[in-house]
């Protein structure tokens, strides 16, 4: 228990001491989503940019971060921690989705002042956002173990997103029956839907099956998350 303490404490404690950069994350998300949820922007469009805009946000700051650290030996001292790689690896990348979580609160905020009708997408659109987090942290830690440096590995983490964006529907409707189960099995489909609802949309999939599509990511992204323990840690 001292250890998910200590690393909880750390990663906390440095996201709240960096005040300029507190800000600048805090502001950031809404002055993107202010625009599309306010303005009555058409809400497939607000939808759309909500989506890649989640996504990217924990992908792109664990990749960076991650990189740093393995640069500054910082990777190096984990391991010397008396647990496994998974579970070090599940507790580093959770308290980073849950500070990119806590980035995006107040963008959730404004979509539920706007739309306050739309309570029922609220369950769905929370664990779609949580699994979309910790799915793009993976990535980003994957990522982190392709370069040293910084710049490449954004670059390897947008070059997959796009195309799975696309294959999610989130750029454009799918046609049955291929491409549009292809889209079910991929995260970003259910956190698109879920925005859809929470917007006063007409997501294709109804609120309880989106649920159960966030909620199941959310345990395999904590699963895969495990497994890739030692790839991310130990690839020196």
């Amino acid at each position: 228990m001292m250890l998910a303490g200590t690393i909880w404490q750390r990663e906390l404690v440095e996201f709240a001491q960096r005040r300029r950069a507190l800000v600048i994350k805090l502001g950031f998300p809404l002055l993107v989503a202010l625009p599309l949820v306010i303005s009555g922007a058409p809400t497939i469009y607000a939808a759309m940019a909500l989506t890649m805009l989640i996504t990217i946000v924990g992908a792109l700051g664990s990749g960076a971060v991650l990189t740093r650290e393995r640069q500054s030996g910082l990777t190096l001292r984990y391991r010397t921690l008396p647990v496994t790689p998974g579970r070090l690896l599940i507790e580093r990348l959770s308290t980073s989705a849950l500070i990119d979580f806590f980035q995006l609160t107040p963008v959730l905020l404004v979509v539920a002042v706007r739309h306050p009708s739309a309570f029922v997408w609220w369950p769905a659109l929370l664990l779609s956002v949580a699994a979309v987090l910790l799915i793009g942290n993976l990535l980003g830690a994957v990522a982190s173990t392709l370069s040293d440096s910084p710049g490449e590995v954004m670059l390897y983490v947008i070059i997959p997103l796009l195309p799975l964006l696309y294959l999610s529907g989130v750029f454009t409707p799918l046609e049955p029956p291929i491409l549009l189960v292809v889209s079910r099995l991929l995260p970003f489909s259910y956190l698109y839907e879920a925005l859809l609802g929470a917007l006063g949309g007409q997501p294709n999939l109804l609120p309880w099956e989106t649920v159960l599509g966030g909620f199941g990511f959310l345990v395999g992204a904590i699963g895969l998350t495990g497994r890739f323990g030692r790839r991310v840690l130990e690839s020196d």
